[in-house]
């Protein structure tokens, strides 16, 4: 496949100051994305921006608007915790509108998401393997869970191998999650 790219290097704070483009049909992955960032120690999450900053990004621009193609935890970022990175540049790789339709959305924007979670909860108390499956779980229509894995829904020893634990570790945060609700109740 050939595609016509440009290679351009913009602000984050030009960046921040355009309209981002989220797609619809991804919104509740944004919401998981957003509710996870929140809990976040912002040790973490100035880790997260520069993880972000290093990566790869394909951008399309389409009316002014912003579309990113990939590396969307970076676009959460310019619009929810940029400031601490503001004077960093970003080398994006403008992708041709025509050619970005080719681009598996989805598909990325969901292991990022699942690479992101992974390392959130290792990285935070507060987090756990259930809590972040049922709400993957609730998020994903089974139209997704047909194009991503084949199935009509996001069952427990797929999500144990993508976030690479062992069914015993997500049984215990399940244990661990169930008990805390009784405690609370």
């Amino acid at each position: 496949m050939d595609y016509k790219v440009k290679l351009k290097q913009y602000s984050l704070s030009y960046i921040s100051q355009q309209f981002i483009n989220y797609h619809d049909e991804f919104k509740q992955l944004y919401i998981i994305t957003h509710e996870v960032s929140s809990k976040l120690e912002n040790d973490f999450l100035e880790i997260e921006i520069e993880r972000a900053l290093a990566a790869t990004t394909l951008i399309t621009i389409i009316d002014q608007d912003f579309i990113f193609l990939n590396n969307y935890i970076l676009a959460f970022f310019c619009k929810k915790y940029i400031n601490q990175a503001i004077d960093k540049q970003l080398e994006c790789i403008c992708v041709n509108n025509n050619e970005s339709l080719k681009f598996n959305r989805l598909e990325t924007i969901f292991y990022e998401l699942v690479n992101f979670l992974n390392r959130a909860i290792r990285s935070q108390e507060n987090l756990n393997y259930y809590k972040v499956h049922q709400d993957l779980k609730k998020a994903l229509t089974e139209k997704q869970c047909q194009h991503l894995f084949g199935l009509n829904n996001y069952p427990i020893i797929l999500f144990c191998s993508h976030m690479n634990i062992h069914q015993n570790t997500y049984d215990n945060a399940r244990n661990k999650s169930k008990n805390r609700e009784k405690y609370n109740a």
